[in-house]
């Protein structure tokens, strides 16, 4: 084996790896790499210069088969016997020097071929580069407007051809940069002379700019001038008229004073919009950014203008849809401007039909919304020619309307400029006779940081029994925002049902009522129908009449709201209801806290300042067989409930000294005396008065005069007992508040047999009493009110307003209590331009009544009223 090229020696080794045998030199021992298993036997070591290969030797592998019996094959064990190892050692040097051989001629071939490329790809460029050149230097020259330059190649070929071309692009592109210069030297010739006239003319026209805005200037300054200048002398004017009101009048200066009242504000009211205009065309307008609630505006605008709206019996109605954002940032005044003025308008050109505010989301980008608002009516209509005269300052749609209507024809163009000012447009569609929509967008910055909205009235189920589709979504719409379920009954049957429903019954129902049913057999039979079911009843009503509001509370309304409403107002109403106060069907525990046997009746005690007032009420609950108390101040009422023992108190309001509020608060301190319920009884309380009332402690209202059957109602609920009493007529289909016999039917008569009965419970020498004793004190009452009148004193002349109101409720008569009750709520709105009519009007409706007391037998009409 030692013969073999790459053999560099031999080992022999038995089983235990023992040397037996060696040929050859030592073998090397500097191992590289550890022994690795090939194909189950082989070893295979690497040294530094050679591979040593150990391979096992099995006894199998050195038996001829030709000289063994067949018994030694079938005698031989299964597994293999070993026999010991061989080992070779081949040597690596010739390889290795046959690697390096073959290296060595590949890298010169290579050398060799790439030296030959080089000087071959040499020569070529030089035939290629030197042409190519000499046509890129001279299209450069060429975009540098060197159009002289050429190009040379030598040779034929396409590069020869090519550089041919240039130089005919080059000769023609010089030959039009020649006729160009000519041509270019020309124009500005030309041009310099078109300067030197527009120049002239510029200057002309900047003058004549500077005249036309100085004229402008001059003229808003005029007209604000003017303006102001016509304020001063008409702000006299107004105030001598006031004056002269005060004084005695006979009724044709009456009517004179009166024409120069009203002429004196509708040039007021032209004046301020002369200036507002004055204020747009100068620039000077400036649109304010505060926080702005959005469904506040629009209710108010629509609550202000509600008058109007009932004075022509339209239907008024707002609708907001969900998605629109009422917080924002904009201009409150501005945007009451431009609504009052689109929702006068549609009142003003409406006759019969409705008149509708509708708002609606455009889009919100980047915390700003676009809103928009359209104004609906059914009024007369505009055709096209007049719309395009309609947004033109000092004109109307034709003069015929101009003079049936009045206006100056501000109004539109001023809210036209003060939406433009509020990134926003106004535009019309109307057709005549079919009604008009007015729709205005504005542009405005969400409000970051808004205001404590109303809070959730979770849980709470209301139902509601709305006609109007408008009115009827702004409702559910709002009971939504309050977290509130709504139920929408579309009939009265259905809202019965609702109610027979224990498990799911409604908290409060809200019904829509139109004035117009008022008084019917109808409205009747519905009241008959809900009211036992003890769910309060909250009624919306087309109508400002505080008689219609009682006639509902007489009905068995829980609370009346005129439509249109204030939803903060009906939020703080449904607040109420839900949170127990006045409402449930027993009073609150601590209330209930009586000290009355059980079964017998329980003591009343009634307090009012007026002996009319206090005989009445004191005559009622006596006649219900309650033991009964009277009082005429606050402090006689503190002493009678320290000595006697009382379980419920009629307190009246306004009275001198210590008021009814007052006297409640100091009952509230007394030991064991906490729990005793008060109702306030008022002639006069408007529907913020009354929530401030029960703020203030009182546990319930009533409004005078009152009834038998609110007075059995109201024992019944704070006590517990149930009154004997007799079932109370029915109310007449005809008003009440109107004497048959009276020739005005629109207006309240001075005296209603029927009301003076009511009023006294059926009784005609009760009724008789109250009217004496009316008539004796009015000459004094009349007096002390034209001497505050004329001192101008307002506490006291409202104060003695209403003590004469609250007297005249439990009389008959419709006419002086309608006048006092006007009187009474123009002092509390602070209505003062209106206040001289006012009163006036009612001291001469109580001098007539004066003067037909005198001449009329009426206590012998009330006297003989049972004989009929």
């Amino acid at each position: 084996m030692l013969e073999e090229p790459d053999v560099r020696s031999v080992s022999i080794y038995n089983q235990d790896m023992e040397l037996m045998a060696h040929a050859g030199p030592r073998m090397i021992s500097n191992q590289l790499s550890d022994s690795t298993l090939r194909r189950g036997q082989l070893h295979l070591m690497h040294t530094s210069e050679s591979v040593r290969v150990r391979t096992p030797v099995l006894a199998q592998n050195l038996i001829i088969s030709d000289q063994v019996s067949t018994q030694f094959f079938a005698e031989q064990a299964a597994e293999p016997k070993l026999l010991g190892w061989a080992e070779l050692e081949l040597s690596v040097s010739n390889t290795r020097l046959a690697r390096y051989q073959h290296a060595a001629s590949s890298l010169t071939m290579i050398l060799v071929t790439l030296i030959s490329c080089f000087f071959l790809a040499v020569r070529i460029s030089r035939q290629i580069s030197r042409p190519t050149i000499s046509i890129l230097q001279a299209i450069h020259a060429l975009e540098d407007g060197k159009y002289e330059a050429r190009v040379r190649v030598e040779g034929g070929g396409e590069l020869s051809e090519m550089a041919s071309g240039i130089n005919s692009l080059a000769a023609g592109l010089q030959q039009t940069s020649v006729e160009q210069q000519r041509s270019i030297e020309e124009a500005t010739r030309d041009m310099q002379e078109t300067m030197d006239d527009l120049e002239i003319r510029n200057r002309q026209l900047l003058l004549d700019q500077r005249e036309a805005q100085e004229a402008s200037r001059l003229k808003s300054e005029f007209l604000a001038n003017v303006s102001h200048e016509l304020r001063t002398p008409l702000t006299g004017i107004k105030g001598y008229v006031q004056l002269m009101e005060r004084t005695r009048l006979s009724e044709r200066q009456s009517d004179y004073i009166d024409t120069m009242r009203k002429s004196s504000d509708d040039l007021m009211r032209i004046i301020n919009d002369i200036l507002d205009l004055s204020k747009l065309e100068a620039g000077k307008l400036i649109i304010d950014h505060s926080a702005v609630n959005l469904r506040d505006v629009a209710e108010d605008v629509l609550i202000a203008l509600t008058p109007d709206a009932i004075n022509k019996q339209l239907a008024l109605s707002l609708k907001i849809d969900a998605d629109v954002p009422c917080q924002l940032q904009g201009d409150e005044l501005r945007l009451k401007q431009v609504l009052t003025n689109l929702v006068g308008n549609a009142i003003k050109f409406t006759e019969s039909g409705s008149v509708a505010v509708y708002i609606s989301l455009i889009n919100v980008r980047n915390s700003q919304a676009s809103i928009n608002i359209d104004v609906r009516d059914t009024g007369i209509g505009l055709s096209l020619e007049q719309q395009k005269r309609l947004f033109n300052a000092f004109s109307q749609a034709d003069a015929s309307t101009a003079r049936q209507f009045g206006g100056t024809g501000l109004g539109l163009i001023i809210s036209r400029a003060l939406v433009q000012a509020m990134h926003g447009d106004i535009r019309v569609e109307s057709h005549p006779g079919e009604g008009s929509v007015f729709s205005f967008h504005f542009s405005t910055d969400l409000d970051n940081n808004p205001p404590a909205a109303l809070e959730s009235l979770h849980p709470g189920h209301i139902a509601i029994l709305d006609g109007h589709p408008d009115s009827k979504h702004n409702l559910c719409t709002l009971l939504a925002e309050w977290q509130l379920v709504s139920t929408d009954c579309a009939s009265v049957k259905e809202l019965e049902q609702l109610l027979l429903n224990t498990t799911d019954r409604p908290d409060a129902v809200i019904i829509t009522v139109e004035s117009d049913y008022l008084g019917s057999s109808l409205c009747q039979q519905i009241s008959r129908q809900l009211v036992p079911y003890g769910v309060p009843i909250i009624t919306l009503v087309d109508s400002l009449s505080h008689d219609h509001l009682d006639q509902l509370r007489h009905y068995g309304a829980f609370a009346c709201m005129t439509r249109p409403f204030s939803s903060r107002k009906l939020h703080a109403l449904l607040s109420d209801i839900l949170n127990g106060e006045s409402v449930d069907d027993e009073p609150p525990a601590m209330l209930r806290q009586l000290h009355q046997t059980p079964g017998l009746p329980p003591h009343i005690l009634a307090v009012d300042d007026n002996d009319a007032n206090l005989r009445l009420v004191v005559t009622l609950l006596r006649d219900l067989g309650l033991p009964t108390y009277g009082a005429s101040s606050g402090q006689e009422a503190i002493n009678m409930i320290q000595q006697q023992h009382i379980d419920l108190v009629f307190m009246d309001i306004q009275m001198p000294g210590m008021n009814g509020l007052e006297a409640t608060k100091r009952i509230r301190t007394l030991p064991n005396k906490q729990g005793i319920p008060v109702v306030a009884l008022t002639a006069h309380a408007m529907a913020d008065e009354k929530q401030q009332l029960l703020k203030e402690g009182m546990n319930d209202y009533q409004t005078k005069p009152i009834s038998m059957d609110q007075l059995v109602q109201c024992i019944h609920h704070w006590t517990g007992f149930m009154p004997p009493t007799e079932p109370l007529q029915e109310a007449s289909e005809t008003d009440y508040g109107v004497d048959p016999l009276d020739e005005q039917k629109d207006q309240p008569g001075l005296f209603s047999l029927e009301l003076a009965l009511r009023c006294a419970s059926g009784k005609p020498a009760l009724a008789c009493d109250m009217m004496d004793m009316l008539l004796t004190s009015l000459p004094k009452e009349l007096q002390r009110i034209r001497e505050l009148w004329e001192e101008e004193n307002l506490v006291d002349l409202q104060a003695a307003v209403h003590r004469l109101h609250g007297a005249s409720r439990y009389c008959g008569i419709p006419a002086l209590r309608h006048d006092l009750e006007v009187l009474e709520t123009t002092l509390k709105s602070k209505q003062f331009t209106a206040l001289p009519d006012r009163v006036r009007c009612m001291v001469a409706t109580a001098e007539k009544l004066q003067q037909w007391s005198a001449h009329y037998d009426w206590r012998s009409a009330i006297t003989n009223s049972n004989q009929d």
